[in-house]
């Protein structure tokens, strides 16, 4: 019997000064914060799943950080939905929403993969995000996002029902998508 492991890979672009982006990514020896193709952006990369571990995928570092994503990761529908990070109240966490604008100038992408027991990834999804904003309490730091997609103007899904996609349509408005 295998084991499937579910890890997710956080890679953030904050936006800040030009001159701030340049010190926050030297001040941090590490390969997962680094400054972006623009002026001005940082980029933190973080996995949920192997602790204390480094980890690269796509040619990219990940630290771990242990967070987790709240709220509709994604649906069929488009309707730019929230979801929140929560992050422990921890200097990374206070770092993030400090380049980000207190998480309003960010763009997320949250990778979700699926890992056998070798550790080698099965399927893996992404999605993108917009940061709207961030809070704090004494234990976590959350930062919330809207979904980049937009249903109505990217004519949303790209498909339309067919004969060929889905078979002999009914005759009814009992539609079954599965």
């Amino acid at each position: 019997m295998s084991t499937i492991r579910i890890v997710q890979y956080f890679e953030l672009s904050a936006f800040t000064s030009e001159k701030a982006a340049k010190q926050f990514a030297a001040a941090d020896d590490s390969d997962t914060i680094t400054a972006g193709n623009n002026p001005g952006e940082v980029k933190h990369r973080y996995q949920n799943y192997f602790v204390n571990q480094r980890k690269k995928r796509c040619g990219k570092l990940f630290d771990f950080v242990p967070f987790r994503s709240e709220g509709t990761v994604s649906n069929i529908g488009g309707d730019n939905n929230l979801v929140q990070i929560l992050f422990p109240n921890v200097e990374i966490g206070i770092r993030l929403v400090e380049q980000g604008n207190g998480n309003r100038l960010s763009r997320l992408t949250l990778t979700t993969a699926w890992l056998n027991e070798n550790d080698g990834e099965i399927k893996s999804y992404d999605e993108r995000f917009l940061g709207l904003g961030a809070s704090f309490s004494e234990t976590t730091i959350e930062l919330r996002f809207r979904s980049a997609m937009d249903s109505v103007g990217a004519t949303f899904p790209g498909r339309t029902l067919t004969r060929n996609l889905v078979g002999p349509l009914p005759l009814s408005s009992d539609l079954r998508l599965q």
